[in-house]
């Protein structure tokens, strides 16, 4: 009998951990792996944007129903946003539709990790996705003080309402005065 418990108890392990092989292996196929995508600065320089201009004291990267940015998990973007200065407040936009709201598309605001904005200065907006997650991308800023009369700090929400620390205190955020350390402050 004590052969017959031996021999029990070593299939029972080897079923249990079949299980586990093929639950680690369900789990990292439907992404649960910690690294699923490489989000760091290195690997996804960023990317300058310049064709959007503003109107009204208003910036827009496109019409809710125009062509959004390809924003893939790690992606980068330092949009060059001409309002002549800082911008008082920003909204960001993701959809999973290349052309927004055109083809019965949707767009929400973004929340957490989806977007995140680690410095804004006078010249350039930067935005990364923090996640792993792909979408496209619409930004839309303005209030920028010194910019055109069309532009006022409560023309849309406050999600970067000054008081935040994004702003780029020494050098800037992008391009040959970039801060070195990546520094973000009040100015």
């Amino acid at each position: 009998m004590s052969s017959r418990s031996a021999g029990g108890n070593a299939a029972q392990r080897l079923r249990w951990a079949a299980a586990w092989v093929a639950g680690a292996s369900v789990a990292l196929a439907a992404g649960c792996s910690p690294n699923r995508c490489d989000r760091s600065e290195e690997a996804n320089p960023p990317i300058e944007f310049v064709e959007a201009m503003p109107e009204g004291g208003i910036y827009e990267t496109s019409a809710p129903d125009g062509e959004l940015l390809y924003f893939p998990g790690g992606m980068r973007y330092a949009l060059k946003h001409h309002l002549g200065a800082r911008p008082r407040w920003w909204q960001v936009y993701l959809s999973f539709e290349r052309d927004g709201t055109k083809s019965g598309g949707t767009l929400a605001q973004a929340a957490g990790n989806q977007a995140e904005v680690p410095c804004v200065d006078d010249q350039h907006l930067i935005i990364v996705n923090g996640s792993c997650s792909e979408y496209w991308l619409r930004v839309v800023a303005g209030g920028a003080i010194g910019a055109d009369e069309g532009a006022t700090a409560s023309a849309g929400g406050a999600a970067g309402a000054d008081g935040d620390a994004t702003g780029a205190a020494a050098g800037r955020c992008y391009g040959a005065d970039a801060d070195p350390a990546g520094e973000s402050a009040e100015p």
